[in-house]
């Protein structure tokens, strides 16, 4: 089930203002002009020009006429993109923060506090001044008794088999989840323990419910067998890659006709790479806070005769993005030597190295996942847009590690204090 805009009706849905050259900041401020910028649009380069800011969104982009009461920021021939969506996060104090001075400007949390999610809900309506990246959330993920997640003081609800699941899922609507995780994680291979979780009739019933709630469902599921399950029983998209086995052309085939999307979190499984990546890069480690250098330094612990996870992964993301399944990008940040923002500076290149191209792999952070999850005010730059946006060096539709070198960050249309905390 897809819920979509046609560009047509978001259009007639935006104030007038939105999309006037003329309209005036509601601050009173006069509207902001970014000159002279290489433009990314979301899906690719639409040349050099000016993108024109105000109230929060950007009113005219490409060759706008000169005007005394603009304010002018030089882009000195750099690549201006839309703010990075991050397609699975758990969200934490301080970590949308730290997102925020890494260019994404939109989280996607996929297990969190549903207590956090009215004061979400209300930032990412408002186009004024925030130190924060937006937040959507899936809240509580259904899963089952002794099942994943397992932490010894998390106290959540849990799915039995005398469980009404279109109450479940009402309830978790009604704390505020934006759409309904499912988790299928039996466990394994060693030394992971084997895990009870979800009957596969458990969740064709709670798919079918958050289709009723008008939510989409979203699956962890990290095995193919378990993830074509999910395909079946009607899943609207899968929040990590499936790491056991390479899957075959007519798995590929069938993934593709489920019509699911896909966010392969390969930075979760690199066992590193990523991490020691970003911290020997100078063009990052003077912007990490205490928390993000921490989390990236915490490597895995090495296992001898480990499975090569990055690998199988990638080769399923290769195959699955020739065949034309959508491809989102996405960390698990904080999870595994991985830190909120930063770590998706190194997804993007993971994208690209598996076999997206450069610009694919951009617009998996953008366009795509706005268009996928239906946020329809962000992911591009065009007007009417909310003014979410990253200035690089380099082009980074030639090399996705300039990505790596920014140079501002403007959220609503605000340029973005970066100084990390205690400096």
């Amino acid at each position: 089930m897809r819920y979509r805009l046609s560009r047509r009706r978001l259009l007639s849905l935006l104030p007038a203002t939105a999309v006037a050259v003329s309209a005036a900041s509601p601050d009173g401020e006069a509207p902001l002009a970014i000159r002279n910028v290489r433009i990314f649009d979301g899906r690719q380069i639409t040349g050099h020009g000016t993108v024109l800011v105000a109230g929060g969104r950007i009113l005219a982009v490409g060759d706008v006429p000169s005007s005394s009461r603009h304010r002018v920021y030089d882009g000195g021939g750099r690549t201006l993109l839309p703010g990075l969506i991050d397609c699975h996060v758990h969200s934490f104090e301080g970590s949308r923060a730290d997102a925020l001075r890494f260019g994404v400007t939109t989280e996607l949390d996929m297990f969190g506090d549903p207590a956090l999610l009215r004061a979400a809900r209300g930032q990412r309506r408002s186009t004024a001044g925030t130190t924060q990246a937006d937040l959507w959330s899936a809240g509580v993920g259904v899963t089952v008794p002794g099942g994943h997640p397992l932490h010894p003081t998390w106290k959540f609800p849990r799915v039995t088999e005398d469980t009404d699941l279109d109450r479940f899922v009402a309830a978790r609507i009604a704390e505020g989840s934006d759409y309904v995780k499912v988790i299928l994680e039996d466990g394994g291979p060693p030394p992971r323990p084997q895990l009870p979780t979800l009957t596969l009739e458990q969740v064709r019933r709670t798919v079918a419910a958050a289709h009723r709630h008008r939510r989409r469902a979203v699956v962890h599921a990290e095995k193919l067998a378990l993830v074509l399950a999910a395909a079946r029983a009607g899943a609207d998209g899968f929040v990590h890659g499936f790491w056991d086995t390479e899957a075959g052309p007519a798995q590929i085939a069938e993934l593709r006709r489920s019509g699911a999307f896909f966010v392969p979190t390969l930075s979760v499984v690199d066992w590193g790479v990523g991490a020691r990546e970003l911290l020997a890069d100078e063009r990052i480690t003077p912007w990490l806070s205490p928390t993000q250098r921490h989390l990236l330094e915490r490597q895995p612990e090495e296992r001898p005769g480990r499975p090569d996870f990055l690998k199988i992964g990638s080769a399923n993301v290769r195959r699955m993005h020739a065949a034309g399944v959508p491809i989102l990008a996405g960390t698990d940040a904080p999870i595994r030597a991985t830190a909120n923002g930063v770590s998706m500076l190194a997804e993007v290149t993971h994208l690209a190295r598996a076999g997206l191209s450069p610009s694919a792999a951009l617009a998996s952070a953008t366009a795509v996942p706005a268009r996928t999850f239906g946020l329809t005010d962000r992911g591009r730059i065009a007007p009417g847009l909310r003014a979410d946006l990253i200035l690089v060096d380099g082009d980074p539709t030639a090399d996705p590690e300039a990505l790596r070198s920014i140079a501002a960050v403007w959220k609503n249309g605000r340029l973005v204090d970066r100084t990390p905390p205690n400096q």
